[in-house]
């Protein structure tokens, strides 16, 4: 890989800091690093972009000519995160894959490991990269999501479900809110003007969720929400808060996501309340696209 521009996940890890020490002195080494963290490393460029938001990896990419694909934690650096390790995997799989195909990334290597089961190396290759396994797995005793950062006080969510026949994930996106307000008829209620999603608390008049769609980053197949207010959410923040619905490429999967969402909430009553909440909505709504085969009639997407 001699004067190759490669760009590690990170360093943060054991794996990264093992491929740092034997590429350091023959390619020209990048890395994902969050914004507080500064490692003393030498011959290796840090590149403070999120792994979560496309248009970020995708300038990450510019230049690079390989890419090697491993678990660090910088890849989950949240204070609370929900939702098994894999979907999360897939989703970071997903960005960079896109970021790949647009850049003309030459290649992507991907550190095979014992739990691996395929659909991280098919979700990298769904854009036409040319992606490589390691030979020999290294040993994984368990992947968790319970690595944090005590600067961190924002939460994701990430759930996976089957794309019901003849759904597009506009119709799984739209579908949601409407689906809210009915499933708890009475306490909550979900409208939606002018591509904003307020959702309220019985009769209240202030929303404690308003969500904007964000038609310029959304494709085919991601539909993205940003979080503009609402008494739920903290007024000042350091990061876009977002929600995120996407088809997984090669998959009649969609991941529904919830990325970066600071509380208004005091941390142990958000932990003990809207937490709990939330996941338990998000795992009954993955039941509802199981069971449920009838295409929504009311799509307001349409009529954007």
């Amino acid at each position: 890989m001699i004067n190759k521009n490669v760009l590690l996940m990170g360093v943060h890890g054991r794996i990264g800091e093992h491929l740092y020490l034997e590429l350091n002195e023959s390619a020209n080494l990048f890395a994902f690093s969050s914004p507080n963290q500064e490692p003393a490393l030498d011959n290796i460029t840090f590149i403070k972009k999120d792994l979560f938001i496309l248009p970020e990896v995708e300038e990450a990419l510019e230049d690079i000519d390989v890419v090697i694909f491993f678990e660090d934690p910088i890849m989950r650096l949240n204070r609370l995160t929900q939702g098994k390790f894999n979907d999360l995997y897939m989703l970071i799989a997903d960005n960079i894959a896109r970021a790949a195909e647009k850049n003309n990334v030459g290649q992507i290597i991907y550190i095979a490991d014992e739990l691996s089961d395929g659909s991280i190396v098919s979700i990298l290759g769904s854009y036409g990269a040319d992606v490589k396994i390691t030979e020999t797995p290294i040993r994984r005793y368990g992947k968790n999501l319970t690595y944090r950062m005590k600067d961190y006080n924002s939460v994701r969510s990430i759930q996976r479900a089957p794309l019901p026949p003849g759904w597009s994930v506009a119709d799984v996106a739209w579908y949601y809110f409407t689906w809210i307000d009915e499933i708890v008829y009475g306490l909550v209620n979900t409208t939606i003007e002018n591509n904003k999603v307020y959702i309220r608390l019985l009769d209240k008049p202030r929303p404690v969720l308003e969500l904007t769609f964000n038609k310029e980053r959304s494709e085919d197949d991601i539909i993205l929400f940003e979080i503009t207010g609402g008494s739920l959410k903290k007024r000042s923040t350091n990061k876009e808060q977002r929600f995120e619905f996407r088809k997984l490429p090669g998959r009649e999967e969609f991941i529904m996501a919830l990325h970066d969402f600071e509380p208004s909430l005091p941390w142990p009553v958000f932990k003990m309340t809207q937490a709990p909440i939330h996941a338990l909505v998000s795992r009954i709504y993955q039941v509802e696209m199981i069971i449920n085969k009838d295409v929504p009639e009311h799509r307001p997407h349409n009529n954007k």
